[in-house]
Protein backbone atom coordinates (compact mmCIF):
# COMPACT_ATOMS: atom_id res chain seq x y z
CA UNK A 1 0.00 0.00 0.00
CA UNK A 2 1.49 3.39 -0.95
CA UNK A 3 2.47 5.95 1.68
CA UNK A 4 0.02 8.55 0.33
CA UNK A 5 -2.83 6.07 0.43
CA UNK A 6 -1.94 5.06 3.99
CA UNK A 7 -1.84 8.70 5.07
CA UNK A 8 -5.18 9.30 3.41
CA UNK A 9 -6.71 6.35 5.19
CA UNK A 10 -5.18 7.48 8.48
CA UNK A 11 -6.64 10.98 8.00
CA UNK A 12 -10.07 9.50 7.24
CA UNK A 13 -9.86 7.28 10.30
CA UNK A 14 -8.90 10.24 12.49
CA UNK A 15 -11.83 12.22 11.12
CA UNK A 16 -14.21 9.34 11.90
CA UNK A 17 -12.86 9.06 15.44
CA UNK A 18 -13.09 12.79 16.02
CA UNK A 19 -16.70 12.78 14.82
CA UNK A 20 -17.51 9.80 17.02
CA UNK A 21 -16.03 11.32 20.18
CA UNK A 22 -16.85 15.02 19.80
CA UNK A 23 -19.55 16.12 22.21
CA UNK A 24 -21.61 19.27 22.41
CA UNK A 25 -21.19 21.15 25.67
CA UNK A 26 -23.09 19.14 28.29
CA UNK A 27 -25.90 20.67 30.29
CA UNK A 28 -23.98 20.06 33.52
CA UNK A 29 -20.31 20.35 32.50
CA UNK A 30 -18.68 19.09 35.72
CA UNK A 31 -16.93 16.05 34.26
CA UNK A 32 -13.14 15.70 34.50
CA UNK A 33 -11.22 15.73 31.25
CA UNK A 34 -10.11 12.34 29.96
CA UNK A 35 -7.43 11.71 27.39
CA UNK A 36 -7.41 8.56 25.27
CA UNK A 37 -4.12 6.78 25.92
CA UNK A 38 -4.61 3.36 24.39
CA UNK A 39 -3.97 2.99 20.68
CA UNK A 40 -7.55 2.10 19.95
CA UNK A 41 -8.56 3.40 16.54
CA UNK A 42 -6.67 6.59 15.82
CA UNK A 43 -3.54 5.11 14.19
CA UNK A 44 -4.79 1.79 12.83
CA UNK A 45 -5.11 1.03 9.15
CA UNK A 46 -8.57 -0.58 8.87
CA UNK A 47 -7.49 -2.55 5.81
CA UNK A 48 -4.28 -3.97 7.29
CA UNK A 49 -4.77 -7.42 8.79
CA UNK A 50 -3.92 -7.56 12.49
CA UNK A 51 -2.63 -10.54 14.44
CA UNK A 52 -5.05 -11.62 17.18
CA UNK A 53 -2.95 -12.32 20.26
CA UNK A 54 -3.24 -15.48 22.33
CA UNK A 55 -4.21 -13.23 25.25
CA UNK A 56 -7.24 -11.98 23.30
CA UNK A 57 -8.33 -15.54 22.50
CA UNK A 58 -8.02 -16.42 26.19
CA UNK A 59 -10.25 -13.50 27.16
CA UNK A 60 -12.82 -14.59 24.56
CA UNK A 61 -12.69 -18.12 26.00
CA UNK A 62 -13.43 -16.66 29.44
CA UNK A 63 -16.20 -14.40 28.18
CA UNK A 64 -18.10 -17.14 26.34
CA UNK A 65 -19.24 -19.21 29.35
CA UNK A 66 -19.61 -16.02 31.39
CA UNK A 67 -22.38 -14.83 29.09
CA UNK A 68 -24.95 -17.23 30.52
CA UNK A 69 -23.45 -18.75 33.66
CA UNK A 70 -26.04 -17.01 35.83
CA UNK A 71 -29.16 -17.70 33.76
CA UNK A 72 -30.38 -21.03 35.24
CA UNK A 73 -33.09 -21.09 37.92
CA UNK A 74 -35.46 -23.81 39.09
CA UNK A 75 -38.26 -24.24 41.65
CA UNK A 76 -37.81 -25.32 45.27
CA UNK A 77 -41.18 -26.91 46.02
CA UNK A 78 -42.63 -23.43 45.75
CA UNK A 79 -46.02 -21.99 45.00
CA UNK A 80 -46.68 -20.69 41.49
CA UNK A 81 -46.03 -17.15 42.69
CA UNK A 82 -42.75 -18.12 44.32
CA UNK A 83 -41.62 -19.96 41.19
CA UNK A 84 -42.18 -16.78 39.21
CA UNK A 85 -40.07 -14.77 41.65
CA UNK A 86 -37.18 -17.24 41.57
CA UNK A 87 -36.71 -16.17 37.94
CA UNK A 88 -37.83 -12.54 38.19
CA UNK A 89 -35.67 -11.81 41.26
CA UNK A 90 -32.61 -12.33 39.08
CA UNK A 91 -33.94 -10.38 36.10
CA UNK A 92 -35.25 -7.21 37.73
CA UNK A 93 -31.93 -6.03 39.28
CA UNK A 94 -30.00 -6.89 36.11
CA UNK A 95 -32.11 -4.52 33.99
CA UNK A 96 -31.59 -1.67 36.44
CA UNK A 97 -27.88 -2.14 37.17
CA UNK A 98 -26.67 -2.79 33.60
CA UNK A 99 -26.44 0.82 32.32
CA UNK A 100 -25.04 2.00 35.68
CA UNK A 101 -22.25 -0.59 35.67
CA UNK A 102 -21.39 0.27 32.07
CA UNK A 103 -21.02 3.97 32.80
CA UNK A 104 -18.86 3.34 35.87
CA UNK A 105 -16.73 0.94 33.82
CA UNK A 106 -16.27 3.64 31.19
CA UNK A 107 -14.76 5.96 33.81
CA UNK A 108 -12.86 3.60 36.11
CA UNK A 109 -12.17 0.69 33.75
CA UNK A 110 -13.83 -2.65 33.09
CA UNK A 111 -11.64 -4.98 35.15
CA UNK A 112 -12.84 -4.31 38.68
CA UNK A 113 -16.50 -4.16 37.69
CA UNK A 114 -16.17 -7.63 36.12
CA UNK A 115 -14.19 -9.06 39.05
CA UNK A 116 -16.62 -7.67 41.64
CA UNK A 117 -19.57 -8.97 39.61
CA UNK A 118 -18.26 -12.53 39.67
CA UNK A 119 -17.57 -12.17 43.37
CA UNK A 120 -21.28 -11.40 43.79
CA UNK A 121 -22.14 -14.41 41.59
CA UNK A 122 -20.18 -16.62 43.98
CA UNK A 123 -21.99 -15.18 47.00
CA UNK A 124 -25.40 -15.50 45.35
CA UNK A 125 -24.78 -19.11 44.33
CA UNK A 126 -23.70 -20.05 47.87
CA UNK A 127 -26.78 -18.38 49.38
CA UNK A 128 -29.14 -20.15 46.97
CA UNK A 129 -27.59 -23.62 47.06
CA UNK A 130 -27.59 -23.71 50.89
CA UNK A 131 -31.11 -22.28 51.21
CA UNK A 132 -33.62 -23.92 53.50
CA UNK A 133 -36.58 -21.95 52.16
CA UNK A 134 -37.77 -20.46 48.90
CA UNK A 135 -37.36 -16.93 50.25
CA UNK A 136 -33.62 -17.50 50.75
CA UNK A 137 -33.31 -18.80 47.18
CA UNK A 138 -35.01 -15.63 45.97
CA UNK A 139 -32.59 -13.55 48.07
CA UNK A 140 -29.67 -15.36 46.43
CA UNK A 141 -31.18 -14.64 43.02
CA UNK A 142 -31.38 -10.94 43.88
CA UNK A 143 -27.64 -10.93 44.61
CA UNK A 144 -26.84 -12.68 41.32
CA UNK A 145 -29.26 -10.33 39.56
CA UNK A 146 -27.27 -7.31 40.71
CA UNK A 147 -24.11 -8.99 39.43
CA UNK A 148 -25.82 -9.85 36.14
CA UNK A 149 -25.82 -6.17 35.29
CA UNK A 150 -22.33 -6.84 33.92
CA UNK A 151 -23.79 -8.91 31.06
CA UNK A 152 -23.58 -5.98 28.67
CA UNK A 153 -19.90 -5.49 29.53
CA UNK A 154 -19.24 -9.18 28.88
CA UNK A 155 -20.67 -8.82 25.37
CA UNK A 156 -18.72 -5.60 24.85
CA UNK A 157 -15.40 -7.11 25.95
CA UNK A 158 -15.76 -9.95 23.43
CA UNK A 159 -16.06 -7.40 20.64
CA UNK A 160 -13.54 -4.84 21.90
CA UNK A 161 -10.53 -7.14 22.09
CA UNK A 162 -11.03 -8.58 18.57
CA UNK A 163 -10.77 -6.90 15.15
CA UNK A 164 -14.08 -5.58 13.83
CA UNK A 165 -14.10 -8.17 11.06
CA UNK A 166 -14.33 -10.93 13.69
CA UNK A 167 -17.05 -9.27 15.76
CA UNK A 168 -19.86 -11.55 14.55
CA UNK A 169 -17.72 -14.60 15.34
CA UNK A 170 -17.04 -13.27 18.84
CA UNK A 171 -20.72 -12.69 19.60
CA UNK A 172 -21.56 -16.03 18.00
CA UNK A 173 -19.14 -17.75 20.39
CA UNK A 174 -20.97 -16.17 23.33
CA UNK A 175 -24.33 -17.33 22.04
CA UNK A 176 -23.10 -20.86 21.35
CA UNK A 177 -21.77 -21.07 24.89
CA UNK A 178 -25.10 -19.80 26.22
CA UNK A 179 -27.04 -22.37 24.18
CA UNK A 180 -24.73 -25.19 25.30
CA UNK A 181 -25.21 -24.08 28.91
CA UNK A 182 -28.98 -24.18 28.43
CA UNK A 183 -28.91 -27.68 26.92
CA UNK A 184 -26.65 -28.98 29.68
CA UNK A 185 -28.87 -27.30 32.24
CA UNK A 186 -32.08 -28.75 30.81
CA UNK A 187 -30.79 -32.31 30.54
CA UNK A 188 -28.50 -32.28 33.56
CA UNK A 189 -30.97 -30.65 35.92
CA UNK A 190 -33.75 -32.94 34.71
CA UNK A 191 -31.60 -35.97 35.49
CA UNK A 192 -30.54 -34.52 38.87
CA UNK A 193 -34.13 -33.83 39.90
CA UNK A 194 -35.21 -37.30 38.79
CA UNK A 195 -32.40 -38.89 40.82
CA UNK A 196 -33.02 -36.71 43.88
CA UNK A 197 -36.43 -34.99 43.84
CA UNK A 198 -35.75 -33.31 47.20
CA UNK A 199 -32.29 -31.76 46.72
CA UNK A 200 -31.50 -32.27 43.03
CA UNK A 201 -32.33 -28.63 42.32
CA UNK A 202 -29.29 -27.55 44.36
CA UNK A 203 -27.04 -28.65 41.50
CA UNK A 204 -28.27 -25.63 39.55
CA UNK A 205 -26.49 -23.35 41.98
CA UNK A 206 -23.54 -25.69 42.57
CA UNK A 207 -22.79 -25.55 38.86
CA UNK A 208 -23.27 -21.77 38.96
CA UNK A 209 -20.80 -21.57 41.85
CA UNK A 210 -18.18 -23.60 39.97
CA UNK A 211 -18.54 -21.44 36.85
CA UNK A 212 -18.48 -18.19 38.81
CA UNK A 213 -15.44 -19.18 40.87
CA UNK A 214 -13.45 -20.22 37.79
CA UNK A 215 -14.40 -17.04 35.94
CA UNK A 216 -13.56 -14.90 38.96
CA UNK A 217 -10.07 -16.42 39.05
CA UNK A 218 -9.71 -16.26 35.25
CA UNK A 219 -10.66 -12.60 34.87
CA UNK A 220 -8.64 -11.66 37.95
CA UNK A 221 -5.54 -13.32 36.52
CA UNK A 222 -5.83 -12.64 32.78
CA UNK A 223 -7.91 -9.51 32.21
CA UNK A 224 -5.65 -6.48 32.71
CA UNK A 225 -6.66 -4.05 29.96
CA UNK A 226 -4.84 -0.72 29.78
CA UNK A 227 -7.10 2.28 30.47
CA UNK A 228 -8.56 3.67 27.28
CA UNK A 229 -8.56 7.12 28.83
CA UNK A 230 -6.87 8.92 31.71
CA UNK A 231 -9.20 10.79 34.04
CA UNK A 232 -7.81 13.95 35.66
CA UNK A 233 -9.44 14.97 38.91
CA UNK A 234 -10.04 13.95 42.52
CA UNK A 235 -12.09 10.95 43.56
CA UNK A 236 -15.05 13.17 44.45
CA UNK A 237 -14.89 14.94 41.09
CA UNK A 238 -15.03 11.53 39.43
CA UNK A 239 -18.00 10.53 41.57
CA UNK A 240 -19.79 13.74 40.58
CA UNK A 241 -19.45 12.86 36.90
CA UNK A 242 -21.83 9.95 37.36
CA UNK A 243 -25.40 10.61 36.26
CA UNK A 244 -26.96 10.24 39.71
CA UNK A 245 -30.26 11.85 38.74
CA UNK A 246 -30.58 9.48 35.80
CA UNK A 247 -29.61 6.46 37.91
CA UNK A 248 -32.18 7.26 40.60
CA UNK A 249 -34.93 7.76 38.03
CA UNK A 250 -33.86 4.59 36.19
CA UNK A 251 -33.93 2.49 39.36
CA UNK A 252 -37.19 4.14 40.44
CA UNK A 253 -38.72 3.24 37.09
CA UNK A 254 -37.45 -0.19 36.12
CA UNK A 255 -37.69 -1.88 39.52
CA UNK A 256 -41.38 -1.09 40.27
CA UNK A 257 -42.35 -1.56 36.61
CA UNK A 258 -40.81 -5.03 36.42
CA UNK A 259 -42.07 -5.98 39.87
CA UNK A 260 -45.57 -4.92 38.86
CA UNK A 261 -45.48 -7.06 35.73
CA UNK A 262 -44.08 -9.96 37.75
CA UNK A 263 -46.86 -9.63 40.33
CA UNK A 264 -49.41 -9.59 37.51
CA UNK A 265 -48.13 -13.06 36.53
CA UNK A 266 -48.55 -14.26 40.12
CA UNK A 267 -52.00 -15.90 40.51
CA UNK A 268 -52.08 -14.69 44.12
CA UNK A 269 -52.25 -11.09 42.86
CA UNK A 270 -53.04 -10.72 39.15
CA UNK A 271 -53.82 -7.44 37.42
CA UNK A 272 -56.67 -6.56 39.78
CA UNK A 273 -54.34 -6.12 42.77
CA UNK A 274 -52.72 -2.78 43.62
CA UNK A 275 -49.34 -4.54 43.86
CA UNK A 276 -49.50 -4.98 40.10
CA UNK A 277 -51.08 -1.89 38.58
CA UNK A 278 -49.74 0.50 41.24
CA UNK A 279 -46.14 -0.53 40.61
CA UNK A 280 -46.57 -0.44 36.84
CA UNK A 281 -48.02 3.09 36.90
CA UNK A 282 -45.34 4.38 39.29
CA UNK A 283 -42.57 2.75 37.28
CA UNK A 284 -43.89 4.08 33.99
CA UNK A 285 -44.07 7.65 35.33
CA UNK A 286 -40.51 7.43 36.67
CA UNK A 287 -39.20 6.03 33.38
CA UNK A 288 -40.83 8.87 31.44
CA UNK A 289 -39.17 11.34 33.81
CA UNK A 290 -35.87 9.48 33.31
CA UNK A 291 -36.12 9.78 29.52
CA UNK A 292 -36.94 13.48 29.77
CA UNK A 293 -33.92 14.02 32.01
CA UNK A 294 -31.59 12.10 29.67
CA UNK A 295 -32.97 14.10 26.73
CA UNK A 296 -33.07 17.65 28.15
CA UNK A 297 -31.27 17.52 31.49
CA UNK A 298 -27.92 16.09 30.39
CA UNK A 299 -26.15 15.05 27.22
CA UNK A 300 -23.58 12.76 28.86
CA UNK A 301 -25.75 10.57 31.07
CA UNK A 302 -26.06 6.81 30.77
CA UNK A 303 -28.18 7.42 27.65
CA UNK A 304 -25.36 9.31 25.95
CA UNK A 305 -26.53 11.54 23.09
CA UNK A 306 -23.63 10.43 20.90
CA UNK A 307 -25.28 7.01 20.64
CA UNK A 308 -27.81 8.63 18.30
CA UNK A 309 -25.35 10.58 16.14
CA UNK A 310 -24.59 7.79 13.67
CA UNK A 311 -27.98 7.37 12.04
CA UNK A 312 -31.10 5.38 12.86
CA UNK A 313 -29.47 2.00 13.58
CA UNK A 314 -29.17 2.50 17.36
CA UNK A 315 -32.87 3.23 18.06
CA UNK A 316 -33.87 0.50 15.60
CA UNK A 317 -31.67 -1.97 17.47
CA UNK A 318 -33.29 -1.00 20.77
CA UNK A 319 -36.75 -1.68 19.37
CA UNK A 320 -35.71 -4.96 17.77
CA UNK A 321 -33.98 -6.27 20.89
CA UNK A 322 -37.12 -5.53 22.94
CA UNK A 323 -39.14 -7.57 20.43
CA UNK A 324 -36.53 -10.34 20.42
CA UNK A 325 -36.52 -10.38 24.22
CA UNK A 326 -40.28 -10.82 24.41
CA UNK A 327 -40.25 -13.58 21.77
CA UNK A 328 -37.34 -15.34 23.50
CA UNK A 329 -39.04 -15.20 26.91
CA UNK A 330 -42.22 -16.64 25.41
CA UNK A 331 -40.40 -19.61 23.90
CA UNK A 332 -38.50 -20.22 27.14
CA UNK A 333 -41.51 -19.89 29.41
CA UNK A 334 -44.84 -20.18 27.56
CA UNK A 335 -43.74 -22.90 25.12
CA UNK A 336 -42.00 -24.79 27.93
CA UNK A 337 -45.19 -24.60 30.03
CA UNK A 338 -47.24 -25.83 27.06
CA UNK A 339 -44.87 -28.76 26.56
CA UNK A 340 -45.29 -29.82 30.18
CA UNK A 341 -49.06 -29.24 30.23
CA UNK A 342 -49.96 -30.88 26.93
CA UNK A 343 -47.27 -33.43 26.09
CA UNK A 344 -45.37 -34.48 29.22
CA UNK A 345 -44.50 -34.16 32.88
CA UNK A 346 -42.04 -31.79 34.61
CA UNK A 347 -38.49 -33.16 34.89
CA UNK A 348 -39.15 -35.95 32.40
CA UNK A 349 -36.27 -36.33 29.94
CA UNK A 350 -38.67 -36.99 27.05
CA UNK A 351 -40.38 -33.69 27.84
CA UNK A 352 -37.02 -31.91 28.03
CA UNK A 353 -36.13 -33.32 24.61
CA UNK A 354 -38.96 -31.28 23.09
CA UNK A 355 -37.41 -28.05 24.37
CA UNK A 356 -33.75 -28.61 23.45
CA UNK A 357 -34.15 -28.28 19.61
CA UNK A 358 -34.52 -24.53 20.14
CA UNK A 359 -30.99 -24.33 21.53
CA UNK A 360 -29.45 -26.94 19.25
CA UNK A 361 -30.71 -25.07 16.18
CA UNK A 362 -29.31 -21.85 17.62
CA UNK A 363 -25.89 -23.47 18.01
CA UNK A 364 -25.96 -24.34 14.30
CA UNK A 365 -27.26 -20.94 13.20
CA UNK A 366 -24.55 -18.88 14.94
CA UNK A 367 -21.52 -19.96 12.88
CA UNK A 368 -23.51 -19.94 9.64
CA UNK A 369 -24.64 -16.36 10.19
CA UNK A 370 -21.11 -15.34 11.22
CA UNK A 371 -19.68 -16.84 8.02
CA UNK A 372 -22.21 -14.96 5.88
CA UNK A 373 -21.77 -11.60 7.61
CA UNK A 374 -17.97 -11.83 7.53
CA UNK A 375 -17.85 -12.78 3.84
CA UNK A 376 -20.50 -10.44 2.44
CA UNK A 377 -20.35 -7.64 5.08
CA UNK A 378 -24.12 -7.75 5.31
CA UNK A 379 -25.86 -7.83 8.69
CA UNK A 380 -29.14 -6.30 7.53
CA UNK A 381 -30.84 -9.12 5.63
CA UNK A 382 -29.73 -11.96 7.92
CA UNK A 383 -31.37 -10.03 10.77
CA UNK A 384 -34.61 -9.79 8.79
CA UNK A 385 -34.40 -13.54 8.10
CA UNK A 386 -33.90 -14.21 11.82
CA UNK A 387 -37.10 -12.41 12.80
CA UNK A 388 -38.92 -14.09 9.91
CA UNK A 389 -37.96 -17.44 11.47
CA UNK A 390 -39.38 -16.23 14.79
CA UNK A 391 -42.65 -15.26 13.10
CA UNK A 392 -42.88 -18.62 11.30
CA UNK A 393 -42.24 -20.44 14.58
CA UNK A 394 -45.02 -18.57 16.38
CA UNK A 395 -47.42 -19.29 13.53
CA UNK A 396 -46.44 -22.96 13.74
CA UNK A 397 -46.96 -23.04 17.52
CA UNK A 398 -50.43 -21.58 17.09
CA UNK A 399 -51.42 -24.14 14.45
CA UNK A 400 -49.81 -27.19 16.08
CA UNK A 401 -52.65 -27.92 18.48
CA UNK A 402 -51.82 -31.18 20.25
CA UNK A 403 -49.42 -32.30 17.50
CA UNK A 404 -46.19 -32.62 19.50
CA UNK A 405 -43.98 -33.39 16.49
CA UNK A 406 -45.14 -30.31 14.59
CA UNK A 407 -44.57 -28.04 17.60
CA UNK A 408 -41.09 -29.49 18.16
CA UNK A 409 -40.14 -28.82 14.53
CA UNK A 410 -41.26 -25.20 14.75
CA UNK A 411 -39.38 -24.90 18.03
CA UNK A 412 -36.20 -25.60 16.05
CA UNK A 413 -37.18 -22.90 13.52
CA UNK A 414 -37.54 -20.46 16.40
CA UNK A 415 -34.09 -21.50 17.61
CA UNK A 416 -32.60 -20.53 14.24
CA UNK A 417 -34.22 -17.12 14.56
CA UNK A 418 -33.04 -16.59 18.12
CA UNK A 419 -29.51 -17.82 17.45
CA UNK A 420 -29.13 -15.32 14.64
CA UNK A 421 -31.14 -12.39 16.03
CA UNK A 422 -29.36 -11.92 19.36
CA UNK A 423 -25.93 -12.09 17.69
CA UNK A 424 -26.77 -9.79 14.79
CA UNK A 425 -28.62 -7.11 16.75
CA UNK A 426 -25.75 -6.89 19.26
CA UNK A 427 -23.26 -6.66 16.39
CA UNK A 428 -25.33 -4.01 14.61
CA UNK A 429 -25.55 -1.79 17.67
CA UNK A 430 -21.80 -2.14 18.27
CA UNK A 431 -20.95 -1.35 14.66
CA UNK A 432 -23.25 1.70 14.81
CA UNK A 433 -21.78 3.07 18.05
CA UNK A 434 -18.66 5.22 18.61
CA UNK A 435 -15.85 2.90 19.79
CA UNK A 436 -15.66 4.54 23.21
CA UNK A 437 -19.34 3.86 23.89
CA UNK A 438 -19.62 0.19 22.95
CA UNK A 439 -19.89 -0.85 26.61
CA UNK A 440 -22.69 1.60 27.39
CA UNK A 441 -24.56 0.77 24.18
CA UNK A 442 -24.33 -2.99 24.74
CA UNK A 443 -25.41 -2.70 28.37
CA UNK A 444 -28.44 -0.65 27.35
CA UNK A 445 -29.23 -3.24 24.69
CA UNK A 446 -29.13 -6.15 27.16
CA UNK A 447 -31.25 -4.21 29.68
CA UNK A 448 -33.85 -3.35 27.04
CA UNK A 449 -33.91 -7.02 26.01
CA UNK A 450 -34.65 -8.10 29.58
CA UNK A 451 -37.25 -5.35 29.92
CA UNK A 452 -38.97 -6.42 26.71
CA UNK A 453 -38.89 -10.05 27.80
CA UNK A 454 -40.32 -9.39 31.24
CA UNK A 455 -43.11 -7.17 29.92
CA UNK A 456 -43.90 -9.55 27.06
CA UNK A 457 -44.02 -12.55 29.38
CA UNK A 458 -46.38 -10.74 31.77
CA UNK A 459 -48.68 -9.78 28.90
CA UNK A 460 -48.67 -13.36 27.61
CA UNK A 461 -49.51 -14.71 31.08
CA UNK A 462 -52.35 -12.20 31.38
CA UNK A 463 -53.77 -13.23 27.99
CA UNK A 464 -53.51 -16.93 28.82
CA UNK A 465 -55.06 -16.53 32.28
CA UNK A 466 -57.96 -14.47 30.95
CA UNK A 467 -58.77 -17.22 28.46
CA UNK A 468 -58.38 -20.23 30.76
CA UNK A 469 -59.20 -19.28 34.37
CA UNK A 470 -62.94 -19.73 33.81
CA UNK A 471 -62.91 -21.92 30.70
CA UNK A 472 -60.94 -24.80 32.26
CA UNK A 473 -63.49 -25.48 35.05
CA UNK A 474 -66.38 -25.09 32.61
CA UNK A 475 -64.84 -27.48 30.09
CA UNK A 476 -64.06 -30.13 32.73
CA UNK A 477 -67.58 -29.96 34.21
CA UNK A 478 -69.08 -30.23 30.73
CA UNK A 479 -66.96 -33.33 29.98
CA UNK A 480 -67.38 -35.14 33.33
CA UNK A 481 -70.93 -34.32 34.46
CA UNK A 482 -72.56 -36.78 31.99
CA UNK A 483 -70.28 -39.49 33.47
CA UNK A 484 -71.67 -38.90 36.98
CA UNK A 485 -68.89 -36.77 38.45
CA UNK A 486 -69.82 -34.61 41.46
CA UNK A 487 -68.92 -30.93 40.74
CA UNK A 488 -68.12 -30.40 44.47
CA UNK A 489 -64.81 -32.17 43.87
CA UNK A 490 -63.87 -30.09 40.83
CA UNK A 491 -61.08 -28.22 42.69
CA UNK A 492 -59.23 -31.36 43.84
CA UNK A 493 -59.69 -32.87 40.36
CA UNK A 494 -58.08 -29.87 38.65
CA UNK A 495 -55.30 -29.90 41.25
CA UNK A 496 -54.58 -33.57 40.52
CA UNK A 497 -54.56 -32.99 36.74
CA UNK A 498 -52.13 -30.08 37.13
CA UNK A 499 -49.72 -31.66 39.62
CA UNK A 500 -50.25 -35.42 39.42
CA UNK A 501 -50.80 -35.50 43.19
CA UNK A 502 -53.86 -35.65 45.47
CA UNK A 503 -55.95 -38.27 43.67
CA UNK A 504 -57.26 -39.59 47.01
CA UNK A 505 -59.13 -36.31 47.54
CA UNK A 506 -61.09 -36.71 44.29
CA UNK A 507 -64.09 -38.86 45.20
CA UNK A 508 -65.68 -40.85 42.40
CA UNK A 509 -62.74 -40.39 40.04
CA UNK A 510 -63.10 -43.33 37.66
CA UNK A 511 -60.65 -43.90 34.79
CA UNK A 512 -63.33 -42.68 32.37
CA UNK A 513 -63.85 -39.47 34.34
CA UNK A 514 -60.11 -38.84 34.64
CA UNK A 515 -59.63 -39.42 30.91
CA UNK A 516 -62.47 -37.09 29.96
CA UNK A 517 -61.27 -34.40 32.38
CA UNK A 518 -57.68 -34.64 31.11
CA UNK A 519 -58.80 -34.34 27.48
CA UNK A 520 -60.95 -31.30 28.28
CA UNK A 521 -58.11 -29.66 30.20
CA UNK A 522 -55.59 -30.16 27.41
CA UNK A 523 -57.99 -28.91 24.74
CA UNK A 524 -58.73 -25.74 26.72
CA UNK A 525 -55.05 -25.11 27.43
CA UNK A 526 -54.13 -25.57 23.77
CA UNK A 527 -56.75 -23.00 22.77
CA UNK A 528 -55.41 -20.56 25.37
CA UNK A 529 -51.83 -20.96 24.14
CA UNK A 530 -53.03 -20.58 20.56
CA UNK A 531 -54.39 -17.11 21.31
CA UNK A 532 -51.08 -16.13 22.95
CA UNK A 533 -49.04 -17.18 19.91
CA UNK A 534 -51.33 -15.33 17.51
CA UNK A 535 -51.23 -12.23 19.76
CA UNK A 536 -47.42 -11.98 19.51
CA UNK A 537 -47.14 -12.97 15.84
CA UNK A 538 -47.49 -9.34 14.60
CA UNK A 539 -44.45 -8.39 16.69
CA UNK A 540 -42.26 -10.75 14.68
CA UNK A 541 -43.69 -9.48 11.39
CA UNK A 542 -43.18 -5.84 12.41
CA UNK A 543 -39.57 -6.62 13.34
CA UNK A 544 -38.95 -8.02 9.85
CA UNK A 545 -40.28 -4.81 8.29
CA UNK A 546 -38.13 -2.65 10.59
CA UNK A 547 -35.00 -4.51 9.47
CA UNK A 548 -35.50 -3.02 6.00
CA UNK A 549 -34.67 0.40 7.50
CA UNK A 550 -31.21 -0.67 8.68
CA UNK A 551 -28.08 0.86 7.18
CA UNK A 552 -25.40 -1.80 6.69
CA UNK A 553 -22.32 -0.67 8.70
CA UNK A 554 -19.82 -2.11 6.21
CA UNK A 555 -17.19 0.54 6.98
CA UNK A 556 -16.78 -0.80 10.55
CA UNK A 557 -16.30 -4.43 9.41
CA UNK A 558 -12.53 -4.03 9.18
CA UNK A 559 -9.31 -4.89 11.06
CA UNK A 560 -9.56 -2.11 13.63
CA UNK A 561 -9.37 -3.25 17.27
CA UNK A 562 -11.41 -0.90 19.45
CA UNK A 563 -9.80 -1.81 22.80
CA UNK A 564 -6.55 -3.76 22.35
CA UNK A 565 -5.33 -5.59 25.43
CA UNK A 566 -1.78 -4.58 24.57
CA UNK A 567 -0.70 -1.96 22.05
CA UNK A 568 2.29 -4.13 21.15
CA UNK A 569 -0.16 -6.60 19.58
CA UNK A 570 -0.98 -4.01 16.92
CA UNK A 571 1.13 -3.08 13.94
CA UNK A 572 0.64 0.67 14.37
CA UNK A 573 2.94 3.61 15.07
CA UNK A 574 2.96 5.17 18.53
CA UNK A 575 1.49 8.69 18.87
CA UNK A 576 4.18 11.37 18.97
CA UNK A 577 2.55 13.26 21.82
CA UNK A 578 -0.52 13.35 24.01
CA UNK A 579 -2.06 15.80 21.55
CA UNK A 580 -2.35 12.92 19.08
CA UNK A 581 -4.82 11.26 21.44
CA UNK A 582 -8.44 12.16 21.76
CA UNK A 583 -9.85 14.25 24.58
CA UNK A 584 -12.97 12.60 25.89
CA UNK A 585 -15.72 13.83 28.19
CA UNK A 586 -17.99 11.43 30.08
Amino acid sequence: MSTDLKLGKKHATMQHLEQSTTLAKPAMDTEPERVLTVLGTENQDPDEKQRVSFHSWMILALVAPAANAYAIATPLGATTGQRIWIVQAGGVPAVATGPIMAKIADIYGRRWIIVLSYGLFVVGAIVSMTAKSVDIVIAGQVITGVAAGSAGLINAIASEVMPGVYRTWAQGALNIAAACTAVIGLIGMGAACNANPVDGWRWVFRVMLMFAALLLIGFGALYHPPPRTITHGSFMSKVKTLDWVGYILLLGGTIPLLMGFAWSSDPTYGWHNAHSYGCVVAGFVSLVACLLWEWKGTSTGFLDHRLFHNGRNFPLCMFLIAVEGSLFYLVNNIYAAEVVAVWGQPGNLATTARITPFYLAGILACPLSAMYVTKYKDAKWPTAFAFLCFAIAFLGFALSGQNAGMATAFNAVGGIGCGMAIVLVVVLVQYSTPPLLIGVATALLISVRSLGGTVGYAIAEAIYSSKTNTQIPEAIIKATAPLGFNPRFLGPLIGFLMSGQGLEAVQGATPQILGAASAALKHTEVEGYKIVWFAFLPGGILAVLCCVLFENPRSRMNWTVDAPLNTRDLNVPTPLADSDSVTEKV
